[in-house]
């Protein structure tokens, strides 16, 4: 085991209130379990407490949990600054390899990352990029899920293509915004519509560019 390996989730804290806390526990859970990774709940909620009544109690922050194997948890926060949307996206230039996109690294939120760095966007004006897998099927953003409206609805790739279950998108298709379905490169190039979707800022309006 990778144990400079970290276990990450990131989630918004807005005026005082966790965003969408018990999904990201619950992740976090399985995660932890998974690794095999000690996760002492009350020491964390304790300190996620104390940060949202005391020192971040007003203001829009990105906090970043990050689990060691040790089951020390570092807790990080920055400002988040709202998004001007439409976001820009943008294809990949190449495919992500069907053995990474299904392997731990992608299916648990880790701080294993090269993977998604070696797509990073090469202009400031793109938002994320679109990953696809080996099979021509779109996967995921960089950064946060991926939906596309096709025949008017909006659709969302399955687990099994090779990508994160993000809070967001669970939250979305728990909500019955989102239904699940393989989106071709060929559909994604002529769908109606592009969004992209995270717990940290929610479902933003999206528009891919060539």
């Amino acid at each position: 085991m990778n144990t400079n390996l970290e276990i990450l989730e990131t989630l918004a804290l807005k005026d005082g209130r966790w965003q969408n806390w018990s999904l990201h526990w619950a992740r976090l859970q399985i995660t932890a379990q998974h690794f095999r990774y000690p996760l002492m709940q009350m020491q964390l909620e304790s300190d996620m407490e104390r940060m949202a009544g005391q020192t971040h109690a007003l203001g829009d922050w990105r906090v970043r949990l990050a689990l060691s194997v040790t089951g020390e948890v570092q807790i990080t926060a920055e400002p988040l600054p709202p998004t001007v949307q439409p976001v820009a996206l943008q294809l990949a230039h190449q495919p992500i390899a069907n053995a990474v996109a299904h392997s731990d690294v992608v299916r648990f939120k880790t701080s294993v990352r090269q993977h998604y760095d070696a797509f990073k966007p090469q202009s400031v004006d793109i938002f994320d990029i679109v990953l696809f897998n080996e099979d021509g099927q779109i996967t995921e953003g960089t950064r946060g899920n991926i939906a596309v409206q096709l025949d008017g609805r909006w659709v969302t790739p399955p687990l099994q293509c090779g990508l994160l279950p993000g809070v967001g998108r669970a939250l979305a298709l728990s909500q019955g915004r989102l239904t699940e379905q393989v989106v071709t490169l060929e559909q994604a190039r002529h769908a109606g519509g592009w969004a992209f979707i995270n717990s940290l800022r929610g479902w933003l309006d999206a528009r891919l560019i060539a």
